[in-house]
């Protein structure tokens, strides 16, 4: 069933002017991106863009462990955000903040009321209807061990469209011959050679979406200290059709963040990295980053081709019938 068609792009935009408006901080680190250092770097057919945002660096190197979690005020409640963050409820559900660290010129946070862990599965429908309702936008999700820095609190974001490259990419990267389902009202794509493999969901109708999602879903491995598979997931709405770009992970981290000297690099990717803008928050990991550590990055934490071609042939083994 199609939710009501309703937009609050707009309403999103309007708030995110109130903010630079009031709120020195936002106002600060939004103006900063502006001026940031950006570099590209054209791979086998697609692009990753490094961003030099200095003030993700309480983000990037968040501690995410259940101690840590336990003994830090969690910065998405209510009632421990800042007296100049405006809030608007959306859904009666969950808050549409504005990012005061912003990747994007446009960059919002979407958590949950209520106080409960990250978790996809059973938020599934939100995700689509908020992708609906702000269909300017592209939505994300970082699973709890997929980027999240605050895997305690449910959460979604909410980012300017066509900065991250796989936003107009995905269009050119499924083909016929990587159609894994058919359904009435959604088809499900293999996503290959692309160093961030996963699974691509085209559909025109919540019901088809979610059926092909928890397929997806229960073909991926749960790790034993976690507690859903390792995920990062795009959706945007347009034209009667959304566009659910699934990106299964395994490794939270690469080993380099833990690395000492001058192998360290401060890399904890989440969704925008994934989506092909690799963040760095300090200076001398802009200047280092080069084609080949990227792709051993991008290989340590996401699945090759192969692993994905496998997790694909279990999906279709377990197909509805008639697809």
């Amino acid at each position: 069933m199609m939710p009501e068609t309703n937009t609050y792009s707009a309403e999103a935009i309007r708030l995110l002017n109130r903010q630079l408006k009031e709120w020195p901080l936002a106002n600060k680190n939004f103006l900063l991106l502006k001026s940031i250092r950006l570099k590209t770097f054209e791979m086998d057919g697609f692009t990753i863009k490094v961003q030099f945002t200095p003030s993700r660096m309480l983000s990037s190197n968040a501690k995410v462990d259940m101690f840590s979690l336990k003994e830090r005020k969690c910065f998405l409640c209510s009632h421990h955000l800042p007296p100049e963050q405006e809030k608007r409820v959306w859904k009666a559900k969950y808050l549409l903040l504005v990012n005061p660290y912003p990747i994007f010129p446009e960059h919002f946070t979407i958590p949950s009321i209520e106080h409960v862990d990250q978790r996809i599965l059973h938020r599934f429908e939100d995700f689509l209807e908020l992708a609906h309702a702000l269909d300017a936008f592209t939505v994300f999700y970082n699973g709890p061990k997929s980027g999240a820095s605050a895997p305690d609190h449910a959460h979604f974001q909410a980012v300017t469209r066509h900065i991250m490259p796989i936003d107009d990419e995905v269009y050119t990267r499924i083909e016929e011959g990587q159609r894994l389902i058919q359904l009435p009202g959604g088809t499900l794509y293999q996503l290959t050679h692309y160093l961030r493999n996963g699974f691509v969901i085209k559909a025109q109708t919540i019901e088809a979406a979610h059926t092909l999602f928890k397929l997806v879903y229960k073909h991926l491995v749960v790790k034993p200290d976690e507690v859903e598979p390792g995920m990062n997931m795009f959706a945007h709405y347009q034209n009667g059709t959304w566009t659910i770009t699934i990106i299964p992970r395994k490794k939270h981290r690469p080993w380099q963040f833990a690395a000492k000297g001058e192998e360290r690099l401060l890399s904890s990717p989440g969704a925008a990295d994934i989506g092909g803008l690799f963040v760095t928050a300090r200076e001398e990991d802009f200047e280092k980053i080069r084609k080949d550590l990227l792709e051993d990055i991008y290989s340590q934490v996401c699945f090759n081709d192969t692993e994905i071609a496998e997790i694909a042939k279990k999906i279709t083994a377990n197909a509805p019938k008639g697809h």
